[in-house]
Formats: structure tokens, sequence, C-alpha cells
């Protein structure tokens, strides 16, 4: 069961983590029409979709508060107008999923597997949108766009989201 804390907790990361995406992916859209620009470079944006799932993950640890993170950061997105539109549903549900599962799986005791658990639940996207609508893009510039995404979780999500929680655990903000 989560606590009321928990859930306003959860709340809180969804909304910040919805509101800043929307701006976030709307300038990625834009990036990706910019000539000389490579095809899914945007995807180095893609950790910031992410933090707020792994913050959840990492500050109230209980199972299913970073899949429930996901799942509302993505109603959050829709409400905002994501250039993703309904199409944000399954990805950020994908990517809250992922965390849940990679910390189910293999932890988050040292910062190295919340690295991971970034990565892997940034470049969810990337997988949700082959399936659903880059079907036709050729797997050499889907594997490109996934190790951007994948390194962008890893920095953004993972090492920033594991150093704003040591510093929330240091000022006890949250206990």
């Amino acid at each position: 069961m989560f606590t009321s804390k928990d859930l306003a907790l959860i709340a809180i990361l969804s909304a910040a983590g919805g509101a800043l995406s929307v701006p976030v992916g709307h300038l990625s859209s834009f990036l990706n029409g910019i000539p000389g620009i490579p095809f899914g470079t945007p995807q180095l944006l893609s950790g910031i979709h992410v933090l707020w799932m792994i913050l959840a993950g990492l500050l109230i640890k209980q199972r299913g508060a970073t899949a429930m993170t996901g799942a509302l950061k993505g109603l959050v997105e829709l409400a905002l107008f994501s250039f993703h539109g309904i199409l944000i549903l399954p990805i950020a549900g994908a990517e809250g999923l992922v965390a849940e599962a990679t910390f189910l799986v293999l932890g988050r005791k040292t910062e190295y597997l919340v690295y991971i658990a970034g990565g892997l639940s940034s470049s969810a996207n990337v997988i949700v949108l082959r399936m659903l609508v880059l079907q036709a893009l050729p797997w050499q510039l889907i594997v490109f766009i996934w190790v951007l995404s994948f390194t962008s979780g890893v920095v953004i999500a993972g090492y920033f989201g594991n150093k704003v929680v040591k510093i929330v655990d240091k000022r006890r903000i949250h206990k």
C-alpha cells in the first residue's frame, strides 16, 4: 500500500515530468526538421522524460511506484497536448514499466544499476515507436536512435537522478 505521502510524491513527479516533457518533445520535433541534424539525434534529450520515473523509484522504493509515475505522466502529457498525441500513453507506460521491471530484476543498490534502469527505460520509447509508427525505418537507424536514447537515459535519468536523490537524502527532504 502506498502512503498518502507516496501518492502525493507520485502525483508531483508525474505532473512535473509531464509538464516539462511537452515542450522538450516539441523542441525535439523541431530539431528533427533542421537540415544537417541526423534523424533521431534529438533522442539525446529522451532521458529528461524518464528522470521523473527514476526519481519516483528511488525515493519511494515501493513496487509499482515507477510504473504508476510513468502512466500518470503520460496522462499529464496527453492533457497538455504532447506532440506524440495519443501515442504518448503507450510510450510513457512502457518507459515506466521498463524502469519498474529493471528495478525489480536488478535492484537499485548501486549507482550502476540505476544508470542501467535509466538507459533501458529511456530507450523503451524507441521500441514502442518502432512497433507503432516507424516500421519503415532501416534497423541500422533504429539501433542508432536506440543507442542515443539509452545514453541519454544513463546520463540524465540515471546519473542526475541518482545525484538528486543523494541531495534529497542528505537534506532529509522526503523522510
